[in-house]
């Protein structure tokens, strides 16, 4: 029996999904999805925004200059002139002395908005690298599979070249044949498998990336960080640095400035006004143009709306609720999900040296099985079985391996910092100390409710 063909159709697959012979590392991996990733666009596009909207509050303060021009013909059937046409244009200067400072609010708020779409950014920039890193660790634990389950493959073919010349030489019952030749099926089918899931894994990494992984990936150098083995560290460190938490912070002082903004409609208003132009009248032929020009301030205060200011100061108290059970359910998502990552680390890290002792034992017991079987001191059965714990084994060994660095991964991604702890430069991203910006006062350890 031979699976010649089978080692064969599997390179050629491989290599269709792959860059032969490149090398490829995590680096470019999240530099290529970042760029390409629509959620990151729409988070960069949503802060840019927010600037400009920054920049239209602060007009509030500036002076407006309008010029304004008319022309009208007349008919009336009262007093002398029935008839005429005139021409009209001036130049209006306003600047607000006083607007109750709906004007500041404004600008605050739109510097807390500014910031939420900042921190809205980053966080859309640390989740695509978390999804990046975990298709990465995806492709590269298969193709260790891939490998592992094409070694047991080859293992077994030797079993069964060496049955079957001890069958034809009669020194071999028929029944290890069949036996060998079962197990041989069975360690095909587990390539088979693998090589499938290496596929979809690689189409998964084609549509966060937008290219396909190369053959050679490189180890994610994680820098080394030290970890709090106490939840409720963690918990504390992640609510210093994670973008999500203080987007939702932001959010709830925005909300605040809001109430202010809209409580300003109570305060009187004071514009000083100037105005310089010229009116033209033609009446029965004749052109007779006036200038004029004026000064004065101008007071505005609101006694009444139909209940439109009460109801909007009310709209916008509820919006700083709103935004608080966003912070709520921020606090719970970032809590649970640091929660399920950190046990999943503490744990992987326990697991993985039984796994590898356990890996090692059943090497040593592969190879002494083997060695006794050819001096006719064990069964086909014993050595197969052997075999096959120590496929089970590594199998077990690598998806632990694996597991410990998708929850590291997922850990630092919650914590806000795993761009940053792979090392990786993103050009031409704002930086948060250059940004207009007012400070949060709220005390981060009573920030998130403790239930």
């Amino acid at each position: 029996m031979k699976f010649s063909h089978l080692v064969i159709s599997i390179s050629f697959l491989l290599s269709s999904t792959t860059y032969a012979q490149e090398k490829d590392s995590i680096s470019n991996a999240i530099l290529d999805a970042i760029e390409t990733n629509p959620d990151v666009q729409a988070t960069w596009h949503t802060f840019y925004a927010a600037k400009h909207s920054l920049r239209v509050a602060k007009a509030g303060n500036k002076p407006t200059v309008d010029l304004v021009a008319n022309t009208r013909y007349q008919d009336r059937n009262y007093g002398s002139d029935t008839e005429f046409s005139s021409n009209d244009i001036e130049m209006v200067l306003t600047q607000s002395l006083y607007n109750g400072s709906r004007v500041k609010h404004e600008v605050n708020r739109f510097r807390q908005i500014q910031m939420v779409r900042y921190f809205e950014f980053a966080n859309s920039v640390e989740n695509a690298a978390r999804e990046t890193a975990l298709a990465y660790l995806d492709v590269q634990q298969y193709q260790a599979l891939v490998k592992l389950a094409q070694e047991n493959l080859t293992t077994h073919e030797k079993v069964f070249s060496q049955i079957e010349e001890g069958v034809s030489a009669g020194v071999t019952r028929a029944a290890d044949l069949e036996q060998i030749n079962g197990r041989l099926a069975l360690s095909e089918s587990n390539v088979i498998t693998d090589v499938n899931n290496l596929y979809d894994v690689s189409a998964r990494f084609l549509r966060i990336v937008g290219r396909a992984p190369k053959e050679d990936l490189q180890e994610i150098p994680v820098q080394r960080i030290d970890l709090p083995n106490n939840l409720q560290e963690i918990l504390e460190k992640t609510y210093r640095t994670s973008p999500s938490f203080f987007a939702s912070m932001h959010n709830i002082e925005a909300e605040k400035l809001g109430v202010k903004t809209q409580k300003s409609n109570y305060k009187p208003q004071v514009d000083f006004i100037a105005s310089y132009g010229s009116q033209g009248r033609d009446q029965f032929g004749l052109n007779n143009t006036i200038t004029e020009g004026s000064v004065g301030l101008q007071f505005r205060y609101n006694l009444f709306r139909g209940g439109q200011d009460k109801a909007s100061i009310k709209q916008a108290q509820e919006q700083v609720n709103v935004a608080k059970d966003l912070r709520d359910k921020t606090c719970r998502d970032v809590r649970q999900n640091i929660q399920i990552a950190f046990n999943e680390y503490t744990t992987s890290n326990r697991l993985l040296p039984v796994l590898n002792q356990h890996k090692l034992s059943s090497s040593r017991v592969k190879t002494a099985y083997k060695d006794q079987f050819d001096i006719g001191q064990r069964t086909l059965l014993d050595v197969l079985d052997a075999e096959n714990e120590y496929f089970e084994s590594s199998r077990a060994y690598i998806d632990a391996q694996f597991r410990q660095k998708q929850a590291l991964i997922n850990v630092l991604a919650e914590i806000g910092i795993l761009v940053k702890s792979l090392e990786i430069s993103i050009n031409n991203l704002p930086n948060i100390n250059n940004l207009d910006k007012a400070n949060i006062h709220s005390d981060i350890k009573y920030a998130c409710p403790k239930n």
